[in-house]
This record gives C-alpha cells, structure tokens and sequence, in this order.
C-alpha cells in the first residue's frame, strides 16, 4: 500500500489542487449555536518527518483557510482505471498547522486554565492521537510554560504548589515520583477519587518544578513499535494542586496535565505478542470510555448553559469503566460540585501513509464537540409581559404598584388606639364584664387585677 502512495503521489497531488470543498452542512448547522466555553476541542497537525518526505509520501491532512475546518484526502485503488480521492471534512473549535509552536498552543489553549486553577477550580488538557504524531512532545512544553507561569510572580496572592505525577497501565496505577511505586485508584466516603499512596511534591521554584518533570518522563514506560521507536504505552496524568494558605476553608485548585497513550491501527500491531496485543487493546478500550465520558459531560453542560437547568434525562457517563476515568471522576461527574473547564488538544500525524488513523483522531475529536444552542431572540410585545426587559418591568412596577392610589392601598393616618382585653363573667368574678370586650384603653399598662 505505501509503495501504490508513493507511486501515484504526483496523480494525487493534481486531484487535491483539483479539489474544491462543497458547503458544509455541519459548519452551517454551527451557525445556529456557539462553541461550549467549558470545553475547546482543538487539533494539531504536526509537520511531515524528514524520511517521510525522503520516501516521497505526500501530505493527507490540510487545515482550511479562515475555518475551523480540516480537510482529509485519502487515494483511493479503482479496480479499473487511475486511482480516485476520497475527501472528508471535519470541525473542531480551534485549528494549529505544522507552523504552530508549542507556546502559540499554550496561549491560547491553556494558559486560561492557570488563573482558573488559581481561582479554586479544576482544569483538564488532554492530549490524544495516533502514536508518533507528537502527543508527548506537547505536553511536555505545555508543562514547561504552566511551570513558568505558576513561578513568574504575576498571579495575584500567595499559593501552595503541589505536583504529582502518576502513570495508569491497564488497570493498574504507578507513582512516578517515587520509583513507580504501585498505587491504587479508590473512592472515599464522600465519593471522591482518591490516589491512595501517590506522594506529593511541594514545589517552590521553577528549578524544582522541572525537575520533578523530567524525573516522572525518565521512568515513563515506553517501547517500540512499528509506528514510534520510544512509544508511550501508558497515560501519565500530570495533577498540580494549588492550595490558598490565606483561606484554609477554600477549595484547592486543581489542573490536570494529561498524556494520553498512543492509539493503534490494527496493521499497526500485526506483529505485537500476545502481552503486546493485550496492552493495546486496554489503551484503546480506555480512550473510548474517556470519549463516552468527556461528551457525557459536555452534553450535560450545554444542555445547561441553554436552558438554565438541566431539562432532560441526565446523560449517562461511564467513569467507573476505565480506571483513567475513576481518577479523573470529578472531570466528568454530571453530580459533581465543582466547576470544570477542559481542553481536548488531538494530534494528527498528516502523512499520507497514515490518513486512516488520523481520519480516526479528527472523527473522535469532533464528537467530542458540543455546540449550545443560541439563544432565540425575543419581540417586544407591549401587551406581554414575557417579552419585557428588566428596564421595562421596573418602569411598570413604579407606575401601577408603588405609586397606587389611597382607595386601593389606604395608608394610616395616625397611630391606632392600644386595645385592652377583658375576660368574660363567672360565678367566682362577679365583678367582671359580661362578655369577652374590645375596648379603647386609656393607656398602654395593662389594668389591675380586680381583688377577691
């Protein structure tokens, strides 16, 4: 199959420059909503490998001008005839071209996430593609630049910092800042997630921070395949927690960093081992609980933010499925408390050899793509109150409520007489009114007792 690519790459290259994009009816029903604010799902199309432009493979991935769309070309065998091109289309919120640098994606992307964290609330990257297409090699900068943003001084008051850093293989959890030592994923009796055994590393210097950085990569484990000679076959999940000594009773602000391992096509891992075969199969079981889990979520925030409560049967989120999502339970939890923002950054290896999985990144990403309904507009209608603005309805309130007249809200016009009580007769109180009586009383003392 590369040979048929690299044999027919000048037919192709004619096909693509041949190509013109028909509308989208996706794009044009965005038209009709925003993007979710609590959720940005973006993609990164990494830059051809020097022996991929030896071999002559041509590029398959090409971000469109002025859109948030990526066009995918695959060349397609004819049984008769020169070969054909299938072209396919996906949207995702923001778009980075081979040209982006790891610090234009930190800007962007997240560095909003820093003060949120600072702030008290809990911040999510994840990084996710087909191995080899440069998911390790953004996280790393990623943590580099909140390192120095964390440690510059520029964030308003005085924080804690503490990293920990943690590996999940299969079903099974290591500490990589201490010697991988094996740790367990357990609920407490409030229901939160906790990493039973992971130690913590306070952090005061930007030296520091790095450093316990490239500690947890160096023990990171990692193998290779037919796609990546130093392939990461684990998720390793970066967690700083920001902790405010000045408000002890306040929430501490959390931001997860996570690394995601590399998906695999079948023909990918034809010569895997069994134990081999085994650990793909979790990695990719494992990325599509967190797929379910991550639109769950955004289905329930969106459903939120256009209707101010949730309306419809909750979503179903399978956290439980996957021991990566167990640790990151209150990412996802729709019952959760806590505010949540998250970023979805999908790699993209662009060759044309590996248009398969990276059609397979862009479809999985762009579910992960929640767009809220607009808000509808609404007429003014002097008849319906419905229809009024807050300045309108107070202007109403001020004419026909509050300035009423005497007759509909008579107001007093002095004070009330005090009203005295008086018990009514009985054989033993000869001296007593006849009957219970309401009576003007000269003054407000109660009256004596009358004397047996």
């Amino acid at each position: 199959m590369e040979q048929f690519l690299i044999d027919n790459a000048a037919h192709y290259h004619k096909l693509v420059a041949a190509y013109k994009p028909r509308p989208d009816k996706k794009a044009a029903g965005d038209s009709t909503g925003v993007g979710n604010p609590e959720m940005v799902v973006s993609t990164r199309i990494r830059p051809m490998l020097e022996d991929e432009a030896t071999q002559g493979f041509p590029s398959g991935v090409f971000p469109r001008k002025a859109t948030n769309i990526v066009d995918l070309h695959e060349l397609k065998k004819s049984v008769r005839g020169t070969p054909s091109l299938n072209s396919f289309n996906f949207t995702v919120d923001r778009i980075f071209g081979s040209e982006a640098t790891t610090a234009e994606i930190y800007e962007s992307l997240v560095k909003p996430l820093v003060p949120w964290a600072w702030g008290g609330g809990v911040g999510t990257l994840f990084a996710y593609g087909q191995t080899g297409s440069g998911k390790t090699y953004t996280v790393s900068g990623l943590e580099r630049h909140v390192a120095e943003t964390l440690m510059g001084g520029l964030l308003e008051g005085e924080r804690k910092i503490h990293v920990c850093v943690i590996e999940l293989a299969g079903q099974a959890a290591y500490d990589l800042l201490n010697t991988r030592k094996q740790i367990s994923i357990l609920e407490d009796s409030f229901g939160t997630s906790q990493m039973a055994g992971a130690l913590e590393h306070n952090v005061t210097s930007l030296d520091s921070f790095i450093e316990q950085i490239e500690t947890a990569a160096s023990l990171r484990r990692t193998a290779a395949t037919q796609k990546n000679d130093t392939s990461s076959r684990s998720h390793a999940i970066c967690r700083i927690r920001i902790e405010n000594p000045s408000v002890p009773a306040a929430e501490d602000g959390m931001l997860y960093l996570v690394d995601l391992a590399g998906s695999e096509a079948a023909r990918d891992r034809s010569d895997h081992d069994t134990a081999r075969m085994k650990e793909a199969r979790e990695i990719n079981t494992s990325l599509s609980v967190l797929k379910d889990c991550i639109r769950g979520r955004a289905m329930v925030d969106a459903d939120i933010q256009a209707t101010g409560k949730s309306t419809k049967k909750a979503a179903y989120v399978p956290f439980r499925q996957s021991t990566l999502t167990k640790t990151l339970k209150h990412v996802f939890d729709p019952a959760g408390a806590r505010s949540c923002k998250t970023v979805v950054v999908a790699c993209v290896n662009p060759c044309l050899a590996d248009v398969g999985a990276s059609k397979n990144t862009l479809r999985y990403a762009e579910m992960l793509r929640v767009v809220v309904p607009k808000a509808k507009l609404v007429e003014y209608k002097p008849n319906v109150p419905a229809t009024w603005n807050n300045e309108q309805l107070c202007a109403w309130i001020d004419t026909n409520v509050r300035v009423s007249s005497p007759a509909t809200f008579p107001l007093p016009q002095a004070p009330l007489p005090s009203i005295r009580f008086t018990r009514p007769p009985s054989p033993m109180y000869p001296s007593l009114p006849s009957r219970w009586s309401l009576h003007p009383s000269p003054s407000t003392s109660p009256p004596p007792l009358p004397e047996q």
